[in-house]
């Protein structure tokens, strides 16, 4: 630690001769992290990068893939960021460093010259069934951070127009000296459990068989446990003592439809002692207990594919990339 402090006091006019420096202490991937925060911040350093970094395509909302042998499923077209000068450039945004590697978002007016040998545009909601899960998440950051720009043009406080870093993560305004940054809406989603039981909603737009965790946005000066146990009261009428709430994992989703912010899913179980009868709120159509012999039956089935599954009996449960279905899982592997 002490030598790590050391290498950070020297003075480095150039960051990446810093990270070089840096290279006997940390990973190739700290070394990205470091890079990419440098690249945010550093106008002239991540526009040289520009030259021998790569792109993902997005065209009106979609994604370019590729498609793989058999069409079961796709991944990401990532080209050099210096091909993309001739397709009517829009919005660019720095997503990530990979082994040295600026990796970019682009969204571009014409595909033309890219829709060629199985490549095709999809939606990003049927691109969750189809890409990895690194290509999912370079994909949905991209959507989300180039939607971000087009959002936002005007300073909220004096309508100045916005000037965008040229890494895209930031925009700042001249007039009233203030800097924006992407943000997204954290929320609560919970699986309550009494024994080998958990509860679950269904929401008024789902189908008839199609059950989930509860969620909802946390408020304003709320935290995590506070927020799940109001939701769940709000919902189905069911008291949680805040102490039997526990933080299981998070993920980032949204983004999909337009007009719909993206957001932080922050998944917790909340262990009750009783089964209480839920009594449901005008967005539940039904909440049910389940045994945990149900949710293992209800899990493999929703790993099949869509029309399949619903020719199928008894409980469904949003497909594995889903976070209800992680928490599920998880609780289902627990003793």
């Amino acid at each position: 630690m002490l030598i790590l402090k050391h290498h950070w006091r020297q003075s480095f006019r150039n960051p990446i001769q810093k990270l070089h420096h840096l290279n006997r202490t940390l990973t190739s991937a700290h070394l990205d992290f470091r890079a990419l925060e440098n690249l945010k911040n550093d106008s002239a350093l991540c526009k040289d990068m520009m030259k021998s970094g790569k792109s993902v395509i997005l065209h009106d909302r979609k994604y370019l893939v590729q498609q793989k042998p058999g069409g079961k499923s796709c991944s990401l077209h990532i080209t050099q960021f210096e091909d993309l000068k001739d397709s009517s450039v829009q919005y660019s945004v720095l997503l990530t460093v990979i082994n040295n590697c600026a990796i970019f978002a682009t969204s571009v007016d014409d595909v033309t010259n890219f829709t060629e040998d199985g490549k095709q545009l999809i939606e990003p909601r049927p691109a969750l069934f189809l890409l990895s899960e690194e290509d999912q998440g370079l994909a949905t950051m991209g959507l989300n951070l180039l939607q971000w720009q087009m959002d936002n043009k005007f300073c909220s406080k004096c309508q100045t127009e916005l000037v965008y870093h040229i890494s895209g993560r930031s925009c700042r305004c001249e007039n009233c000296s203030v800097t924006y940054f992407p943000r997204y809406n954290p929320v609560v989603i919970m699986l309550v459990v009494c024994g080998d039981y958990c509860l679950l909603g269904r929401n008024k737009q789902f189908p008839s068989r199609m059950f989930s965790a509860l969620a909802g946005f946390i408020d304003v000066g709320e935290r995590i446990e506070q927020a799940v146990v109001r939701e769940v009261s709000e919902e189905v009428s069911v008291e949680v003592d805040i102490s039997h709430v526990r933080y299981v994992s998070s993920d980032f989703w949204g983004g999909f439809r337009r007009n719909y912010s993206p957001e932080l899913m922050i998944g917790c179980v909340a262990t009750v002692n009783t089964m209480q009868t839920p009594c449901c709120s005008e967005e539940i159509a039904e909440a049910k207990w389940f045994h945990k012999d149900e949710i293992r039956e209800a899990l493999e089935k929703s790993k099949m594919p869509g029309l399949h599954k619903l020719q199928t009996d008894g409980l469904l449960l949003p497909p594995p990339f889903a976070t209800a279905h992680k928490l599920a899982a998880l609780w289902c592997k627990e003793s």
